[in-house]
């Protein structure tokens, strides 16, 4: 007969993978020594059976059936099939459907015609393993963290084992510094960051300071000597779907010898975190501009005004005069913050000056509306070939879905306590960095596909808007009315300033 072959190991570490080429070769001696001609072998590495979404292999196995590629599906037993009841009867029967057997070898079993009984009791079987599998873990987990289980990476400590940690003296005057920093300096993590980075400090795994990195410090109670366990709970084994538990249910361990910081100084952190939050949130549910966030608009470059060179927006800073009083001006905070190292642009932009600068040139753009509407054309037509040479969506769309699939994989092999939580993580944050990437440049592509057909009336609408900006006293601009017709403003180390039309952004 024709057979085809299927193989599963659930990781993709090494000695896995050794046991995917033991079946393999299991396969191929199985075939010569019945006189089957191995037409193919289908083999899924690095995925759990407990899912068929995530089985590429598996499904192709499904779709050749349909193209009579094979007469008969061998597989060296029910477990590697699938550990989910519904997806093997239904796979099953898909197979049968096409007039295809399939054989388990490991308990000589055939299917065809309607011999499912047996079978079906087999694959109950491998899923309650699965799911004897998920409590063992859990009840594995429980113990660690009842223990004390510490984490297997964290800044200011070295691992000495899975419930021992030792304070890092190196690693540990830093956190002293960014409490300090935080709590009696009042610099925020962001600020922090920038500093931490100019003296040459790095994160744990040698990368440079984020915020998000330095809250979730200020916030982890390990610093001031307690260390949490039991904070989340998987819920389902079949999806691996986790919920946190409530802080009740979270189990604390009193561990001084871990102490960094004190306890008095932690909690004032966690008091400014909150305030601080509240007004990030205040900030962000005030402003009815789309690009929310704290003081994303307090002034009227905020945000709009950005570095040629870092990319780092403008900060808004100001010197007394007597003859002028307080008088404001803008300097790229990449420079600002990480010296002339990190950005080479050092130039100062006299609020006033800016403003002239920008009704000067929004006023020539609307001396003649035809001519504004041509040039508008013209950078259309410039920026359609630029996106039809550089990106092709087709092929984004498939990697992103490569890219879900391996987040998956990756959720799959934690539930299976094959990975750390550590591992998982980096591993999702690298992905969704990617992922946000594909998704903003295929949105980009949708979104200008259909300004294409709205060319004409987008364009006259700008010119409008325009009108309406200038007809406003410049004291009277907001970052708001800005925004509706300015995308950004950059600046170069040259006192270069370009400013960007939201009409043509719009078209891109």
């Amino acid at each position: 007969m024709r057979i085809a072959a299927y193989c599963r190991v659930s990781t993709d570490k090494e000695a896995q993978l050794e046991s995917l080429e033991n079946q393999k070769l299991f396969f191929t001696e199985f075939a010569v020594k019945y006189n089957h001609e191995l037409t193919k072998i289908y083999a899924d590495e690095g995925i759990s059976g407990k899912q068929m979404k995530n089985r590429t292999e598996f499904k192709r196995m499904l779709s050749d059936a349909k193209l009579n590629m094979f007469d008969m599906v061998v597989v060296k037993d029910i477990s590697r099939f699938a550990r989910n009841t519904v997806d093997f009867l239904n796979s099953v029967r898909e197979l049968k459907s096409e007039n295809i057997e399939v054989q388990f070898l490991a308990t000589n079993q055939t299917i065809l015609g309607n011999s499912e009984f047996i079978l079906t009791i087999f694959s109950a079987l491998a899923q309650e393993e699965s799911a004897n599998l998920s409590k063992r873990v859990k009840f594995g987990l429980g113990v660690s963290a009842k223990k004390g289980k510490v984490p297997t990476i964290i800044y200011g400590y070295d691992i000495i084992n899975a419930q021992t940690l030792k304070i890092n003296e190196t690693e540990s005057k830093v956190v002293k510094d960014i409490f300090d920093m935080y709590v009696n300096q009042g610099f925020g993590t962001r600020k922090i960051g920038f500093m931490l980075d100019n003296k040459g400090i790095t994160t744990k795994k040698g990368a440079k300071w984020i915020p998000c990195t330095l809250r979730r410090m200020i916030i982890n109670p390990i610093y001031a000597g307690i260390l949490i366990n039991h904070k989340y709970e998987t819920t389902d084994f079949l999806t691996g779907k986790k919920i946190k538990r409530p802080h009740e249910d979270n189990i604390l361990h009193e561990r001084p010898e871990y102490q960094i910081i004190s306890k008095e100084l932690f909690d004032k952190a966690q008091i400014i975190m909150k305030q601080r939050q509240t007004i990030y949130k205040n900030e962000s549910n005030n402003t009815s501009d789309t690009l929310k966030g704290h003081y994303s608009n307090k002034h009227l470059f905020s945000t709009i005004l950005k570095c040629e060179h870092c990319g780092y927006s403008f900060c808004r800073k100001s010197f007394l005069t007597k003859k002028n009083g307080k008088t404001y001006y803008w300097r790229c905070s990449g420079n600002n913050n990480r010296t002339s190292s990190f950005c080479p642009n050092n130039i100062n932009i006299l609020e006033e000056d800016l403003k002239i600068q920008l009704r000067n040139h929004l006023f020539d753009l609307v001396q003649n509306r035809e001519e504004f509407e041509k040039k508008g054309t013209i950078e259309y037509e410039k920026r359609l070939r630029i996106n039809n040479s550089k990106f092709d969506i087709e092929s984004a769309i498939k990697q992103l879905n490569k890219l879900n699939s391996l987040e998956d994989k990756y959720k799959t092999m934690f539930t299976n306590d094959i990975i750390t939580i550590d591992e998982l993580k980096s591993n999702i944050n690298k992905f969704d960095l990617q992922k946000t990437d594909l998704e903003r440049e295929i949105e980009n592509q949708e979104r200008f596909a259909e300004n294409l057909k709205n060319k004409s009336s987008i364009l006259s609408n700008g010119f409008n808007d325009l009108q309406t900006f200038l007809s406003l006293k410049d004291e009277d601009w907001t970052n708001s009315d800005l925004r509706n017709v300015i995308s950004s403003i950059t600046v170069n180390k040259d006192d270069i300033i370009t400013f960007h039309l939201k009409i043509f952004e719009d078209l891109k």
